[in-house]
């Protein structure tokens, strides 16, 4: 049952508020309120802010196919972006109508004679979600224009160019340590799920990761590393002392106990009242008419450790695949036989999840549990799947998201602390972070057997794969290491498929997989078969071009070099 408190979803993310806005509702005719009176009224001032959360707070994030986590949704790598066909109109992010927004709060607030501390709070809020556009505009485009100011109509105004990617972090930083300055150390309340301290904290520490990484420092420039190092560093120490940790219950949980200790920044949901629609992460008997993301493919499913902290062997066979994984495995993939993948609807059939043909090429759906055709890697996702709503009541999903969590900020000062040679701190992240997924300790190092910084850092990009699975971390994170090769070199991606043998009995509702894992034989095969179909990033994709109806409106906007003759080099 969800927590009185997530009755702040339904004032943070919408555009007009409840609960300490009831003045908003006062009023007969809402579009008559002047708009110089929003800054003389607590209420409305609330209202102003709580259309920027809806604007800019990230929701349950739906890869389908956006890396090697898993195929697209239509069964096939058909993103432009991974077959390396995008032209510059494919990544379309360009907010600017809603940063003026932000512009404008930061404007009015400094002439408001509202009470100090109130108008304090208002502005750190504005100044993170400012400092958020532009952070999700650069490490994607590089330089972006700054606009720092309500834009006029006058065209001087409209018309700015785009500024380096230094410019672009500093600002970015510039606005994050002004609203750290600001923002209170915690909301309660109704009030739970704005932005704090030290999301602001932890934001930095992920936003300056990004600015020491390859995509935005190919020279390996140290101080970077050693700003990003500091500012995760700061961000953990801070969120200790708010009683923040690693949780330490069922790994799965960490998205079902609400308010946990892990958790930093959320957007929560609440039903009734605030929900959304899961359906393209199920079986299609579990839906509602779609079907198709997320489904795991067997890269992800290989790279999750066994329990001792050992590699999973892929050449021993996947008759016993699922046994003696550790305990994110068990959390994140749904398979043949798994008990793990509890939703209501296998609930309603007395079953556990049971995905195979039979001899005779008969699908187990003829027993509802199976894919019905829409068999293409063999699992499904399981991490933050709602598992209390059936095919009927697939559109009321009230799962949080969790954009930060601890986890993140431990291993962001991880990875940095490895990048300036502090070789014993980023193994003890890893230590941590393996501990807590169940991992035996071994001789002491959880499996973790690489000693030097070239090791370490290639032991943080599986150990990130696996941790962050379906937490739209793994494109972002393969863009910023210049890491496609990892994408390049998979070819396709692979699926699992298992079949009776002939003349076996085959399992009913609640049989144990273990009991009937040797009467099924298994095959990989290629999820996707066209030429097309194949991974082929190029190294231009690291930044994306500027769409074109921006670069039509505005002649001052240099096109990214690599997209449609462009001379601007997002690094500059």
């Amino acid at each position: 049952m969800k927590l009185n408190n997530h009755l702040v979803l339904l004032f943070i993310l919408m555009g007009l508020a409840f609960g300490s806005c009831e003045k908003v509702f006062e009023k007969e005719n809402l579009n008559a309120i002047n708009p110089e009176d929003v800054w003389l009224d607590e209420g409305l001032a609330v209202a102003y802010i709580n259309n920027i959360y809806s604007l800019f707070m990230p929701g349950m994030a739906f890869n389908g196919g956006a890396s090697d986590e898993a195929p697209n949704g239509d069964g096939f790598t058909m993103q432009p972006l991974l077959k390396g066909t995008a032209d510059i109109n494919t990544v379309n992010y360009w907010p600017y109508a809603n940063i003026r927004k932000i512009n404008i709060l930061l404007k009015e607030v400094e002439a408001s004679t509202l009470d100090p501390d109130f108008l304090g709070k208002l502005k750190g809020q504005a100044l993170f979600f400012r400092a958020w556009a532009y952070f999700n505009m650069t490490k994607l485009y590089g330089g972006v224009p700054l606009v720092l100011h309500p834009q006029g109509l006058e065209e001087e105004d409209l018309s700015v160019p785009r500024s380096n990617a230094a410019s672009c972090f500093e600002q970015i930083i510039k606005d994050l340590d002004e609203a750290i300055s600001l923002l209170p150390d915690e909301w309660t309340g109704i009030d739970y799920g704005r932005i704090d301290k030290g999301i602001a904290m932890a934001f930095k520490g992920r936003a300056l990761l990004f600015y020491a990484s390859p995509q935005f420092n190919p020279s390996g420039d140290a101080t970077k590393w050693t700003d990003a190092y500091n500012a995760n560093k700061e961000a953990l120490a801070y969120l200790e002392t708010m009683g923040k940790g690693l949780y330490q219950g069922n790994y799965e949980d960490i998205w079902y106990q609400e308010l946990n200790e892990e958790v930093i920044m959320v957007n929560q949901f609440l039903n009734p009242g605030r929900t959304y629609n899961q359906n393209v992460l199920r079986p299609l008997w579990a839906t509602n008419g779609a079907v198709g993301y997320d489904q795991p493919s067997l890269k992800l499913v290989d790279a999750f450790p066994m329990k001792d902290g050992s590699d999973f062997d892929p050449n021993a066979g996947y008759g016993e695949f699922y046994k003696n994984r550790d305990n994110r495995f068990y959390a994140n993939i749904a398979y043949n036989g798994s008990h793990h993948y509890n939703i209501k609807d296998l609930d309603t059939f007395e079953s556990y999840l049971w995905l195979y043909t039979t001899a005779a090429g008969e699908d187990s759906e003829q027993l509802l549990y199976g894919f019905s055709g829409f068999n293409w890697t063999g699992f499904y996702r399981l991490k933050a799947v709602d598992k209390d709503v059936d095919g009927a009541t697939i559109n009321l999903s009230d799962v949080d998201w969790i954009e930060i969590r601890l986890a993140e900020v431990l291993m962001n000062y991880g990875e940095a602390a490895n990048e300036i040679g502090n070789t014993a701190e980023a193994l003890q992240v890893l230590y941590d972070i393996r501990a807590r997924a169940g991992i035996e300790a071994g001789s002491g190092n959880y499996g973790i057997t690489s000693t030097d910084q070239a090791g370490i850092r290639e032991a943080y990009i599986k150990e990130r794969f696996v941790e962050f699975a379906f937490e739209n971390k793994r494109w972002d994170d393969l863009r910023r290491w210049r890491r496609f090769d990892i994408l390049n070199d998979q070819g396709v991606h692979k699926g699992l498929a298992f079949t009776l043998n002939s003349g076996e009995q085959a399992p009913q509702g609640y049989d144990k997989i273990d009991d009937f894992w040797d009467k099924f034989s298994w095959n990989i095969y290629d999820v996707e078969t066209a030429p097309n179909e194949r991974f082929n990033v190029p190294d231009t994709y690291y930044f994306y071009g500027i769409p074109e109806s921006y670069i039509q409106k505005d002649a001052n906007l240099e096109q990214t070099i690599g997209w449609d003759g462009g001379t601007f080099d997002p690094l500059n």
